[in-house]
């Protein structure tokens, strides 16, 4: 019988191969078994945050509609300046939901369930973050931008937030949606200051002697620009982050192989 000499490099090259079958085949068990925990619980979790986006929709609504008709509750949600600065800090967002008549509201709501519709299909998958962070926003800014600004109510402010938001989605889309971006600012743009200058009636009656708040209609489309911006700056910090931790995972790697091929060497 003939005794081979030992090759060292041969078997840490075999001991390597069958270490990273066995982390192969356990990785891919453990990936299948997260996809089909995913498949089960994907279903559930649609329906849980299907019926939370109904109930929201509907308490809100209802919240609307009492602070429009119940004059204590229409009160107690005004954006008021002395009442913000005593502490009652939960006006700057029941403000858009006080209106000053029932035709007011429904205008309001019906130009709001578009604009939000249009935007969730043009891909804004925050619209609940701009309802929280743009509705508080707009509110400061409009105090602080007209300081005989003693009470403001509507939702005509955040609308405007929400075409601003949706013109730039749509005109960072390009083609046929980039035109109809641009002609939704323009036209909006033009509205706004035939209503600043006063050539335009009021587009609804209200209840009490409301002056309109032109200025709220033009920070609502400067916040949606920034909100829309903002978005893209995330997106775009995102993809950055995921091409370098991809790229360190291929630089790993690679320095794996060749240390397996300097050992087996």
């Amino acid at each position: 019988m003939r005794l081979t000499p030992c090759n060292d490099g041969a078997r840490a090259s075999a001991r390597f191969r069958v270490r990273d079958t066995v982390v192969q085949r356990i990785r891919s068990r453990l990936v299948v078994r997260t996809l089909k925990r995913r498949e089960r619980r994907a279903p559930l979790a649609r329906n849980a945050a299907a019926g939370i986006c109904r109930h929201g929709v509907g308490g809100l609504v209802l919240l609307a509609l009492l602070a429009t008709v119940h004059p204590e509750f229409h009160a107690w949600c005004l954006l008021d300046r002395d009442a913000l600065a005593a502490g009652e800090g939960w006006r700057l967002w029941t403000s858009h939901l006080a209106h000053f008549s029932l035709e007011h509201l429904l205008v309001d709501a019906l130009i709001f369930a578009l604009l939000a519709a249009a935007l969730r299909r043009a891909g804004g998958r925050l619209i609940g973050r701009g309802l929280l962070i743009g509705g508080a926003v707009l509110s400061v800014s409009l105090l602080l931008c007209d300081s005989s600004l003693a009470r403001y109510g509507g939702l005509s402010g955040f609308n405007a937030l929400l075409l601003g938001w949706l013109a730039v989605r749509w005109l960072r889309a390009g083609g046929r949606q980039q035109m109809f971006g641009a002609l939704l600012l323009a036209g909006a743009i033009g509205k706004f200051a035939f209503d600043s200058v006063g050539l335009s009636a009021p587009s609804v009656a209200f209840d009490f002697d409301v002056v309109p708040s032109h200025l709220s209609h033009w920070l609502g489309v400067f916040w949606g620009v920034v909100l829309a911006c903002a978005d893209q700056l995330k997106n775009t910090f995102s993809a950055v982050r995921r091409s370098i931790q991809s790229r360190s995972v291929a630089e790993r790697k690679s320095r794996r192989s060749r240390m397996r091929a300097t050992e087996s060497a």
